[in-house]
């Protein structure tokens, strides 16, 4: 069809049945022409296409009715015609719109599409169309104000007003402006709340300029109007009047001249200018920031506001700091925060009960955090912030007169806050350190417990932050507890020394939490110190009265608690301890503790209760840390127990009588109520944790009852008259919600609607949530049915709890049971009017479909469809928008099930795209109400992905339900609500899978990058999972259509909102597709984002100055990076090492014609100068991407030769700058993990060859030294300014530091002047480096650690938590320590032989006795053990991974040198150690890689060449053992065969990478085996040259593969053939065998080899053949002929044999014409090399027999002359040569063979002699006078 076509309506699809689904087909094909053919041929057929769009939209006969999706098509397809085409229509259907709007016959839905029509043209168009702005604002307003018009009708009215004011506003008169503000400001107290939200974007539209709004009082006046009907407003009209209040208030910032009389009444106003004019003030705002915000908190302080009014306002406080910007809220800061604290957290409003204050906390800690901190403060301003916020920490306690500490929740607030700013920071800086670090310590003793707990949190967050602070944070607070407990120990007790004790008790508990994270910073002995100081607590609770006891007891068991962070490592050897303490703490309750008359008071009561929760609360702990290895059946069954006592004596506790009246409330201030439901609490969480077993199983009848009686039985509590009402009003209530008991946002979750406290829940300080799930049996979840008739309630939170009830009961249901609850569902439908239990019904058939599954509720699945379905086209919202929910659940669930529904499916949302009822706005005036908070196009897209998972493949092929899936994806993309475009953008994610053909990517794209410059959040994350796809997909498109705009974009949103992971992923799979083909790109913006200098980076120069290094090329480099960097919050990425020669080699890139600024090479300095500053960042993890940065600088590019002198290597003249970059990690801030990687960068430069000069590598061969001296020192490490470490942190560095040496050590065969830095600490490496793998086998083995010479100093009493913590680094360095020990084993190092055996070559040498040669070295079996289970590990690991690799080369090099007697003895000959040994060779002999098979082999060659001695030692002089099979040279020799047999083409299909491997394996295999055959002795020799023989005959014979494996093993052939041993026949004869059977044997193979012999035939003719092979046979007779020479008899029979073929092959060769050059030039070679070995056989012969050989070769070989040729062949050329040699070997014979040619033969050697020699001699003759002439023969 021609495009032309698509424009001309055809009129049977107007007449055809479904015509408005065809029509709408048409119209988005329209579209899609209009859109992208030519302008030319738009223009002359877009008249008719015009003509069609405007019928549809006045309603014209036959035409449908233009429902949404119609008029949304032909209001864009006009807009592309206008834009694109002819525009002279445009004026005159805008008429005819208005008009057909503004009749009153018209209907409904033709006035909405001419009302939208016109709004969308003049949105587009208004600037051209100013005449017609008045028109439509006086239709409009008459519309507006006939209440009798639909609301739909209405509000589209007012739509159209406002996009007519936003582009056409100066066309519209002063009296009209006038009164459509007066009108809309009436419409905002309409009784619709569609009218209200679109009226409040009209009067935002009104007000375009700050100069708009004129006075104080008209802001008042609208924001007043805003909040009057916030109570009744949805969601989106709350929406609009968040964003008119924030218009307005925004406006109130900028300045203005205001003059004297305009001014704003206030009561300082006293100044009156009568006389005169009035005169102009300076510029300045209309209101100030905290005047601005008073605006706001003016009205959340009414008494009459309701809680859901102040969760409301605090919308309008988003929506205003985000209008005003980023800029505005940094700059105000101290403003915004003092606002909130005076005028919100402190009010009396705020407090009037608890739970209004944790709301109040939450809304406050919302908006700081998630918006104001995340997503507005640069990081300058989030250190500002927390100065702020830091001074309000500093005012507690007030200590001078008239100062007034902040209000607790004030105080809790700011230390939330800076909670988070810290954790956002990664990093504080100094000066943030120093102004917290003082005031959170300070605060752990302020009296309220939510203080003390946030400032315990942030204390956490700030020492995770700066990890140097944590031990003089934990020293400091512990030494603050001993002063406290002392206290406690002394009456008398106050109760601030109680609250005082609990603070600091939770301060320590933070930080302890935090030591799993951060093990290298702490000294584990603390925490010993820490559990001993809370046992001791503990017994000496018992000694003092209740009060003082219940403070010791809390004290302590927190304590305990924080402990059991720290792992299973710990707790293990302490668990039968805390077992008893909880056994004591938790006992069965006692007839006291259920009788009534007990006579307990209630502070004996508040006491018990205390203890049981404290304990409880460090169970939980224990749980949640450590049950997965210490909870065994035992310890659960017992602490099962224990949690039976405490839930018994809680049930025992709530059926007593006490008194709870304040007087008699206990000192310490917590009702027993609270204290028993925070018991409860604990017993819930630890049965959770406990899981589901045998254990629990009796109890999980008695849980169940006690939890569902807590919530349903609020008469059990009777204590308070609080709780005396709310029995009393059980019942009398609508809403659960309104409750402020404590129990009602429980029901649904415990999660979702809870406020969560620090003061309620410490324990959230250091532990994390865990969720667990329940199981029911069936006659129980039956009977719960009965009970369930929540579903028809009134409030939605109960219809949706009790459906997902009944869904998870009726998945553990039978299904009788499941029919006849699905009857009960129908019937409620059918009967049941009422659209809440028809809403809930709905909902209930999803849950219950969803959790069946799709499976077992197969027979549901039609009805469930045909009841929703039906309940989808009700009109009221609540019932068809739940139940578009539960279908969209039903067809998720289904998938594939609910293909034969979806094309009912597909034409059931059509039509309700199509309905009025179900747009937002339509309906009636209720339902238009209510469908603001109910968004059924939300739901509808989410239907349609859930359609496009069930179609899946299908939707590749283009078809009508293809079709229509694309067009409603697309339509809803389009629309205006952002929550539906979020929807559908998942939409297009979801058919990018599937059907990405069928989209247009680019246009994709361009849409999806407009959205990221959006506000809304929603709109632009979805956005960024959508560009995260298409990345995924193919970066190198997304190249093409974003750019890099679209990257730096992305890295700009990454620093603006790091809380993004999208950005991230984004940024990290674009950079690891394209990187490699345009890395130069990649470095140019990184040094744009890092160019950037950071504020932390600032506050630290700010906090430092004066302090400069005094280094001059650290000066140097920083001057010209603006001082700093920071690669915002994105890890460095690292370039992939792919070997590309151009881009580490400039002078060969340039000679492959590439732009050096495109290649990595040219962009060295820039890459040095990223890492130096990245290095220098006061982040740690930025700091360490330097480093990791600059190592990979050096190890890439250390070969790369400078483009500018050939000698130099580029790296040389980068010396200084390197250095520079490494100098900030040795400074006084640097962390254990930077020195570490600043130690590895240091051994890199060193040894990679750059500088070859010790004396000119400076200050980081110093540095390195530096932390080797160190490290032989016992103790606590030192390097650099950085101060004392701790025991883990120094442990690490000396791993870190002789892993570098070791490298250094690997590196010196390829380095000699490495050997000048390594020798002076040879010696002392040795020790250290044997020690530290001792030490790793000691943790390794989890044993205990060697406390004499260790290398590493660790805690000795907890090596299992020093096992955890350094383990990983032992692992990832072990292998290369070996490595540099197996190095100097191969040495013969005296200092590593000395250290394996334990001896320190340090000391000096004393007496000892003398040890064995048979016994191993003391450190055998530690290096073997090791060795071994590396093997072992590796050869039964499926995948190999380079680092697996590594290990088990670096294990089998260091196994060919430990098998040695010199260091095993004879403990490896040991059959229990050989067998295992074998063992694991012959599996690594059948699995292993040919490079690890090579290294196998050279061990097994060591191990029996080294061990020949042990092995044959009872071999006698001449004469050697029988061979037997089970014997160790036996099997070795085994292995090496089984592994030639491998290595041979013929009898193996494996897989080698390259051939030089198997070429490699081969060799090895080989020589291998003829080192263990010598080791036999001479009697076995033949034997076993006839095996190896055997063996490369399989090589030989194998014409499978055409890789050539004969000839790189030749050598190894003449190897086995030269052994010298007995003669064959000698071998054959006399070999120890006797008997008749022998002497037939041998008696059968001399004939055999006679036979063999005589019936060979005479000559081999494959010289003759004239072929490839004959060059190769050509090679080989020369080989003989050379052989024969040494009076070889057979050989010179040979060459006899040889002579008839070499003539053939040289005359046939003569014969080939000159044209035939492929010819001549293939076998020049081979006549070349039989020439010179006639000439070698004719130097070798009786001069006698020359003249006959002469006589024989001389004829044949003239016929390879030519020298008539100007240019002489080079077959010509060799000969002649060649002939000239046996010429000046033998002139005799060389003349009487000459004599006997004939004439033509003797002329054409005589010519090409006299040239040959004629030409030397012209050559020679400037420089030497004329000799005689060659006479002729």
């Amino acid at each position: 069809m021609q495009t032309g076509d698509l424009f001309v309506l055809d009129d049977a699809i107007l007449s055809s049945e479904g015509s408005d689904l065809a029509f709408y087909t048409w119209l988005t094909s329209a579209e899609r022409a209009a859109s992208s053919k030519g302008q030319d041929e738009l223009k002359s057929s877009q008249s008719s296409l015009e003509a069609t769009l405007v019928k549809l939209l006045t309603g014209t006969t036959p035409f449908p009715s233009p429902g949404r999706p119609l008029r949304n098509l032909a209001t864009r397809c006009l807009i592309t015609l206008y834009t694109r085409g002819e525009t002279k229509s445009r004026f005159d259907n805008i008429r005819l719109l208005l008009n057909t709007a503004s009749d009153l016959k018209t209907s409904d839905a033709v006035k909405v599409a001419c009302l939208h029509c016109v709004g969308e043209i003049m949105a587009s168009f208004g600037a051209q169309l100013l005449s017609l702005v008045t028109d439509i604002a006086n239709l409009a307003l008459r519309l507006v104000r006939q209440s009798n018009l639909a609301i739909i009708v209405r509000y589209h009215a007012i739509v159209a007003l406002r996009k007519s004011i936003q582009t056409a506003g100066r066309g519209l008169t002063e009296t009209s402006s006038k009164d459509a503000f007066k009108q809309v400001k009436t419409a905002m107290s309409d009784k619709s709340l569609p009218i209200q939200r679109a009226a409040a974007e009209v009067i935002i539209a009104l007000h375009p300029q700050p100069t708009s709004v004129r006075s104080v009082a008209e802001v008042e006046t609208l924001v007043g109007t805003c909040f009057k009907n916030l109570d009744a407003a949805d969601y989106s009209t709350r929406h609009s009047f968040c964003r008119l209040v924030a218009h307005l208030l925004s406006f109130t910032q900028t300045e203005r001249a205001i003059t004297t009389d305009k001014k704003p009444k206030r009561e300082t106003d006293e100044v009156d200018d009568a006389d005169g004019p009035p005169s102009l003030e300076a510029s300045k705002p209309l209101l100030s920031p905290s005047e601005m915000l008073s605006q706001i908190s003016n009205h959340f302080n009414k008494p009459t506001a309701s809680r859901k009014t102040r969760i409301v306002i605090f919308d309008f406080y988003a929506a205003l700091l985000n209008l005003l910007g980023p800029t505005f809220v940094e700059a105000n800061f101290a403003v915004i925060f003092k606002h909130f604290a005076d005028e919100i957290i402190a009010s009396t409003r705020a407090n009037a009960a608890q739970q209004d204050a944790l709301l109040i906390r939450r809304l406050v800690g919302t908006l700081f955090r998630d918006l104001i901190g995340v997503r507005m403060l640069s990081e300058q301003g989030q250190i500002s912030a927390i100065k702020e916020l830091a001074s309000y920490l500093k005012k507690w306690p007030a200590l001078m007169p008239g100062q007034t500490a902040p209000a607790p929740n004030v105080l809790v607030a700011a230390l939330a806050e800076v909670a988070g700013l810290l954790q956002q920071l990664g990093n504080a800086p100094p000066p943030v350190q120093d102004a917290l670090s003082d005031p959170l310590i300070q605060l752990l003793d302020h009296p309220n417990l939510a203080t003390q707990a946030s400032a315990a949190w942030c204390l956490r967050c700030f020492c995770l932050s700066t990890p140097l602070r944590l031990p003089k944070s934990i020293l400091t607070i512990v030494e603050l507890l001993q002063r406290d407990i002392t206290a406690l120990s002394t009456p008398p007790v106050s109760m601030e020394i109680q609250r005082r004790a609990s603070g600091h008790a939770l301060g320590l508990a933070a930080l302890f939490s935090i030591v799993p994270e951060r093990p290298l910073y702490v000294s584990y002995d603390l925490a010993a110190k820490v559990l001993d100081m809370a046992i001791q607590l503990l017994k000496r609770s018992g000694e003092h009265d209740i009060a003082v006891a219940g403070a010791e007891v809390d004290v302590a068991w927190t304590l305990i608690g924080s402990l059991m962070a720290l792992g299973p490592n710990f707790i293990r050897s302490h668990l039968p301890q805390l077992l008893v303490l909880w056994r004591n703490a938790l006992p069965k309750p006692t007839s006291k503790d259920t009788t009534n008359a007990s006579g307990r008071g209630a502070a004996e009561w508040g006491f018990l209760l205390r203890v049981r929760e404290s304990v409880l609360g460090a169970m939980l702990s224990f749980l949640r840390h450590n049950s997965s290895v210490l909870v065994t059946l035992d310890v659960a069954r017992r602490l099962a127990t224990l949690l039976s006592n405490a839930l018994s004596f809680a049930n025992a506790f709530s059926s007593q009588t006490v008194d709870e009246a304040p007087e008699s409330i206990p000192s310490y201030g917590t009702p027993l109520s609270t204290r028993e439901t925070m018991l409860r609490k604990r017993v819930y969480q630890c049965f959770t944790l406990l899981g589901f077993s045998s254990v629990t199983e009796t109890l999980q009848g008695t849980l169940l009852q006690s939890a569902i009686s807590l919530f349903s039985g609020p008469e059990a509590y009777r204590g308070s008259s609080l709780q005396a009402a709310i029995v009393s009003s059980t019942g009398n209530f609508t809403s659960i919600w309104s409750v402020a008991d404590g129990y009602a946002y429980g029901i649904t979750s415990a999660t979702s609607h809870t406020l969560p406290s620090y003061e309620l829940d410490h324990l959230s300080l250091g532990l994390h949530s865990f969720h667990g799930a329940q199981w029911l049996n069936r006659d129980t979840v039956e009977a719960s049915f009965e009970e369930l008739e929540s579903i028809l309630d009134g409030d939605e939170f109960l219809r949706k709890a009790g459906s997902e009830a009944l869904g998870r009961l009726a998945s553990l249901s039978g299904t009788a049971f499941l029919s006849t609850q699905t009857n009960y569902l129908v019937d409620q439908v059918v009967s049941n009017r009422d659209p809440n239990g028809r809403a809930g019904c709905a909902l209930t058939f999803g849950a219950i479909y969803s959790q069946v599954g799709g499976l077992a509720a197969g027979p549901l699945l039609k009805t469930a469809v045909n009841v929703l379905m039906s309940l989808s086209n009700d009109p009221h919202p609540l019932v068809h928008f739940w139940a578009l929910t539960a279908l969209s659940q039903v067809i998720a669930a289904a998938s594939l099930s609910y293909a034969p529904y979806i094309s009912s499916t597909l034409g059931m949302l059509f039509k309700l795209y199509m309905t009025s009822t179900h747009e937002p706005e339509g309906g009636s005036l209720a339902n238009s109400n209510t469908s603001g908070d109910l968004p059924t196009y939300q739901v509808i897209c989410q239907m349609i992905d859930a359609i496009i998972g069930v179609l899946g493949p299908e939707l590749q092929e283009s078809n009508k339900t293809t079709n229509l899936v694309l067009n409603l994806t697309m339509d809803f993309s389009k629309e205006e609500d952002e929550c539906v475009r979020v929807e559908s953008i998942k939409c297009v994610q979801h058919f990018l899978m599937f059907g990405a053909d069928s989209l247009d990517v680019p246009e994709l794209v361009i849409g999806f990058r407009r959205h990221l410059s959006t506000s809304r959040r929603p709109l632009k994350v979805a956005s960024i999972n959508a560009l995260y796809q298409l990345v995924q997909k193919d970066a190198f498109l997304m190249s093409k259509v974003g750019g890099d705009r679209l990257v730096e974009d992305l890295f700009a949103m990454l620093d603006e909102d790091s809380a993004i992971d999208g950005v991230r992923n984004i940024i990290l799979s674009w950079l690891q597709q394209t990187v490699v083909h345009n890395p130069s790109a990649w470095i140019d913006l990184c040094q744009r984002i890092m160019s950037r200098t950071t504020a932390s980076q600032h506050a630290t120069e700010a906090a430092n100055k004066g302090a400069v290094l005094q280094d001059d090329e650290v000066e140097s480099l920083s001057v010209g990076l603006g001082n700093t960097q920071a690669l915002l919050r994105a890890s460095t990425s690292r370039w992939p090492k792919d070997g590309r020669r151009e881009h580490v080699d400039l002078r060969y890139g340039i000679q492959q014609k590439l732009a050096p600024g495109s290649l990595l090479v040219s962009r060295v300095p820039d890459l040095i100068k990223m890492a130096f500053t990245a290095s220098a960042a006061y982040v740690t993890d930025i700091r360490l991407e330097g480093l990791v940065v600059l190592r990979d600088v050096i190890e890439v590019f250390a070969k790369s030769p400078d483009p500018d002198y050939q000698e130099a290597l580029l790296l040389e003249q980068h010396q200084a700058p390197i250095t520079a970059a490494l100098t900030p990690a040795f400074s006084s801030d640097s962390t254990p993990e930077i020195l570490a990687s600043a130690v590895q960068v240091c051994a890199s430069f060193v040894g990679c060859g750059v500088v070859r000069d010790t004396a000119r590598m400076g200050r980081i061969l110093k540095l390195l030294t530096s932390a080797l001296e160190q490290s032989q020192e016992s103790g606590m490490l030192s390097v650099g300014d950085v101060g004392e470490l701790s025991p883990n942190a120094s442990s690490m560095l000396r791993i870190s530091t002789l892993t570098a040496w070791a490298e250094l050590q690997a590196a010196r065969s390829e380095h000699s002047y490495l050997e000048a830095v390594i020798s002076p600490y040879r010696a002392k490496l040795a020790g250290l480096w044997v020690g530290a793998l001792r030490d790793y086998a000691n943790i390794r083995g989890d044993s205990e650690i060697l406390q004499d010479t260790s290398s590493v100093a660790t805690d000795i009493s907890y090596s299992g938590m020093g096992r955890e913590v350094l383990l990983p680094y032992y692992e990832g360095s072990w292998w290369k320590i070996l490595k540099a020990v197996a190095s100097l084993m191969a040495e013969s190092d005296r200092s590593i032989k000395s250290s394996m055996d334990g001896v320190d070559v340090a000391r000096p040498p004393t007496e000892t006795v003398a040890i064995s040669k048979d016994d191993p070295v003391a450190y055998f079996y530690v290096v073997f053990g090791l060795v071994f289970e590396a093997l072992a590990t590796s050869s039964t690991d499926s995948t190999s991974s380079p680092g697996t690799i590594d290990v088990v080369m670096s294990s089998l090099e260091a196994l060919r040198y430990l098998v040695r007697p010199e260091y095993a003895g004879k403990a490896v000959l040991e059959p229990s150690v050989f067998d295992e040994f074998a063992n694991l060779a012959h599996r690594m002999a059948m699995t292993a890689a040919p490079l690890a098979q090579v290294s196998l082999l050279h061990v097994i060659s060591a191990l029996v060449a080294s061990q020949k001695d042990r092995l044959f030692s009872s071999r006698k002089t001449g004469e050697s053992d029988e061979l037997t099979s089970d014997s160790i040279p036996s099997q070795c020799l085994r292995i090496c065969s089984h592994i030639l047999r491998q290595a041979t083409p013929s009898t193996t299909h494996r897989f080698y990478a390259t051939t030089g491997d198997r070429v490699s394996l081969l060799i090895a295999g080989f020589r291998a085996f003829d080192d263990i055959a010598n080791a036999f002795g001479p009697r076995h020799t033949e034997e076993m040259r006839a095996v190896a023989i055997y063996l490369y005959c399989d090589i030989l014979k194998d014409e499978h593969t055409e890789v050539d494996l004969i000839s790189p093993t030749l050598p190894c052939l003449k190897a086995m053939l030269s052994v010298r041993g007995r003669s064959p026949a000698g071998a054959a004869l006399d070999r120890g065998r006797s008997g008749s059977a022998s002497i037939i044997k041998i008696k059968g193979n001399l004939l055999a080899a006679a036979l063999v012999l005589t019936v060979l035939p005479p000559t081999v003719k494959k010289m003759e053949e004239f072929s490839e092979v004959s060059v190769v046979a050509a090679h080989c007779t020369k080989t003989i002929m050379t052989a024969a020479v040494s009076a070889h008899s057979v050989l010179r029979r040979c060459t006899v044999m040889l002579v008839p073929g070499m003539i053939h092959y040289i005359a046939k060769l003569a014969s080939v014409t000159d044209g035939d050059t492929a010819t001549l030039e293939s076998h020049a070679h081979g006549i070349e090399e039989l020439l010179k070995a006639v000439v070698i056989f004719f130097n070798g012969i009786q001069e006698d027999h020359r003249a006959r050989l002469l006589g024989v070769f001389l004829p044949v070989s003239v016929l390879l002359l030519d020298p008539s040729k100007s240019t002489l062949a080079p077959l010509h050329s060799n000969t002649i040569h060649q002939l000239l040699a046996l010429v000046a070997a033998s002139p005799a014979a060389f003349k009487e063979a000459t004599a006997k040619l004939d004439a033509q033969g003797r002329e054409r050697l005589e010519a090409s002699i006299r040239q040959a020699v004629g030409g030397k001699e012209a050559t020679s003759s400037q420089g030497v006078k004329p000799q005689i002439s060659l006479r002729n023969f």
